[in-house]
């Protein structure tokens, strides 16, 4: 049975901007030239300038965007070197650490935020480690200046940081945008992000010149020149023509749709209770990737909400450190406190409907049935 309530529908945002990506879908096709051309261009400059980088590099996909930025910090990686990252933001950077060959180390999270714990990222730092990944995760923002605070001054304030931004297209802290916070960032434009393509694309943007350099090689084989392979370990993942286009018509109504996610978990947010609570950020731009509550009896209300046929997801269900396909594989952790936030946390979070085009009577079911939970 269809939902009546969806947890999203890409089909909508489609709709609401029908004739000018069909106009879109018909130039690329038509031209002949659908990869590295002008839109990939224009959407990379467009990018940058909304992030505020000076660079932009479009790629496949989100995930390929973290090797390549890993790749491009650990120059010939070896199993013994280190990246402090999160486990609980869907292994997508212990994927990529895997790919290099490099140990994931995790440091725990905030309770209330679910972002990285900063005293436990410190805690991780080892002469092993070579790069840290901040993952903005559900569209809220982790306080990099912070973290450069706690590091200036040690023998670790080099490590580069890489921001991992797939979630939190727009977000700023102190009024600067993500991805221009790290030494460089990752973006996904996964078809449900903030910023979505109609399929799968990614980007790295950084303000380093020598550092983009090296990422433009990595993303097409490790060329230095056509067929002229300059450094090891590069790879073929580049955005198409297709999806730059897409990419740059809809990034000038980023912000609006922002705006409205904000306006959806706000309402939501109305009715936390001893039963419920929905995560909140104290920053004012954090962007409400996703609406996500911690529930005491999750099993229950996943029940529950099924009865009332609205659609509801878990971001995530499992931890990095407890996934069987790696289990075998190295990796290490916060060795004074562990991960105990973080395998708490697992076992409560929820994520409810929440994209820019949920109608007013959608927000209103599961209003009503927030309040309903509340009272139980």
């Amino acid at each position: 049975m269809k939902p009546a309530v969806p947890f999203n529908d890409t089909s909508r945002i489609f709709r609401a901007h029908e004739s000018e990506l069909l106009e879109i879908l018909s130039q690329v096709a038509a031209s002949g030239w659908w990869l590295l051309g002008e839109r990939t261009e224009e959407f990379s400059k467009n990018f940058s300038e909304f992030c505020g980088t000076d660079f932009c590099l479009p790629v496949g996909n989100g995930t390929d965007a973290l090797e390549i930025a890993l790749r491009s910090v650990i120059v010939n990686p070896k199993t013994s070197d280190e990246v402090i990252t999160v486990a609980n933001a869907g292994g997508y950077s212990t994927t990529a650490c895997y790919a290099l060959g490099v140990t994931p180390v995790y440091a725990d999270i905030e309770p209330d935020t679910q972002l990285i714990d900063i005293d436990s990222l410190i805690r991780c730092l080892a002469p092993s480690v070579r790069a840290i990944v901040i993952t903005h995760l559900y569209g809220g923002t982790v306080n990099i200046p912070e973290i450069r605070s706690r590091l200036s001054g040690t023998r670790y304030s080099s490590i580069p940081i890489i921001e991992d931004c797939a979630q939190a297209h727009g977000a700023r802290f102190n009024n600067h945008r993500v991805g221009s916070l790290g030494d460089l960032a990752t973006f996904s434009f996964y078809p449900t992000k903030n910023l979505g393509a109609m399929g799968d694309a990614g980007a790295i943007v950084t303000s380093d010149p020598d550092r983009f350099q090296v990422l433009q090689q990595l993303h097409q084989y490790g060329w230095k020149k056509k067929y002229d392979v300059g450094i090891p370990y590069g790879k073929n993942s580049r955005m198409d023509e297709i999806q730059a286009g897409i990419l740059n018509h809809l990034l000038p109504y980023l912000d609006s749709y922002n705006l409205k996610r904000k306006e959806i978990l706000r309402r939501y947010q109305q009715y936390n209770s001893d039963n419920i609570s929905f995560l909140d950020y104290s920053d004012k731009d954090f962007v409400a990737h996703l609406a996500v509550a911690k529930v005491d009896n999750r099993d229950r209300f996943l029940s529950f909400m099924k009865k009332k046929n609205i659609a509801i997801d878990i971001h995530y269900p499992i931890l990095d450190t407890q996934q069987n396909g790696w289990k075998n594989l190295p990796k290490r952790q916060d060795n004074q406190t562990g991960l105990k936030v973080s395998e708490a946390s697992i076992k409560k979070v929820v994520s409810m409907p929440c994209f820019p085009f949920l109608k007013d009577d959608e927000i209103d079911i599961v209003c009503e049935a927030l309040h309903e939970w509340q009272s139980k």
